[in-house]
């Protein structure tokens, strides 16, 4: 249910959805954000999630999804709309909230994570300050699903360090924006939902994101390369208001949790398989897809560095919880 417009800042919500959410009778009606198209994998998985919630409570609690931000609520909006009851749930990459927690940019460390199966493994480690870090403002975390790996989609080839200089490339936090200054590129950092207003008007070269995202926007229409940087990964994150889930019977609440649980390894299933899909789709679309070569790796692993060692100097908390990571995959802690 939509309740009151925010205190702080200004979010817009449409009127003729609020109209719809203020009109229903009966039951416990939650309205559920997401900036995501309604194809992509995070929408359909959380459609899945609604219908299960409404199937194991007899209809008790109906759970509205709303995508391609059409609530008006965008990334870093999300956790200040669920902590002041704007919805009672909403998704969005952890790196945008970095603002308020930044803790959640630990995962979006460049180069931190090397694989899929590395990441589940920084999962198990750091879920336990996720889920405190959304307690701090009011809500609970419902599920975490990734993204796949992130390429940089170009309009040029790219074979050495040198072609990236002075590319305006579209990035989503500070951590990539700050990567993409050390690659001397022009990073303009945006969600996704002005991604392709910006590529249609010629204001961006380049954009970081996955292949399900370019999927999903018809990057072919724009952009003919894409680079498998992999330089970075980043979970989206389900999360409830905390007065929503009162509200609710403490046998509700208990099969909403368990259903999470239960739904999570599936849905970290379909996106280990969505970018070999969507990879497929745009080179069937004209894309040609570009590996680094070991020296342009090296070299934006150079860059990267500094990223790495900046973040870890200025959130200290995040110092021991990379340093368990890296014990774990066997790999050295960077100096700091």
């Amino acid at each position: 249910m939509i309740r009151n417009l925010p205190r702080r800042g200004a979010l817009t919500i449409g009127a003729g959805t609020l109209a719809a959410a203020c009109t229903r009778q009966t039951g416990n009606h939650w309205d559920l954000a997401q900036p995501w198209g309604p194809m992509e994998y995070h929408v359909v998985n959380a459609r899945r999630f609604a219908d299960e919630v409404a199937k194991a409570t007899n209809g008790a609690l109906i759970i509205h999804v709303h995508a391609g931000a059409t609530l008006g609520i965008r990334g870093p909006d999300t956790m200040r709309a669920v902590d002041e009851g704007i919805v009672d749930m909403a998704d969005a990459s952890a790196f945008q909230q970095v603002g308020v927690e930044p803790i959640l940019g630990l995962e979006s460390l460049p180069y931190m994570v090397e694989t899929f199966d590395e990441l589940r493994v920084l999962y198990q480690i750091i879920r336990e300050g996720i889920n405190s870090a959304y307690a701090r403002h009011n809500q609970r975390m419902v599920y975490v699903v990734p993204w796949p790996n992130q390429y940089f989609f170009t309009d040029r080839e790219i074979a050495t360090v040198a072609d990236l200089k002075g590319l305006k490339i579209r990035t989503y936090d500070k951590l990539s924006t700050d990567l993409a200054h050390n690659l001397k590129m022009t990073p303009v950092q945006m969600p996704t939902t002005d991604v392709v207003a910006s590529l249609a008007a010629g204001s961006l070269d380049a954009v970081m994101t996955s292949a399900t995202t370019a999927w999903a926007q018809k990057y072919w229409d724009f952009l003919k390369f894409s680079i498998r940087a992999n330089h970075t990964w980043s979970g989206v994150i389900l999360s409830a208001n905390q007065q929503s889930l009162d509200s609710l019977s403490a046998e509700h609440r208990d099969t909403f949790f368990a259903l999470a649980q239960k739904l999570e390894p599936e849905f970290w299933d379909i996106a280990g398989r969505d970018d070999a899909d969507k990879l497929k789709i745009l080179e069937q679309n004209g894309m040609r897809t570009i590996t680094p070569s070991p020296d342009l790796l090296a070299a934006m692993r150079a860059e990267a560095s500094p990223v790495v060692k900046a973040y870890l100097n200025a959130v200290p908390e995040a110092v021991p919880l990379v340093r368990q990571f890296l014990d774990r995959v066997g790999r050295p802690m960077p100096a700091i």
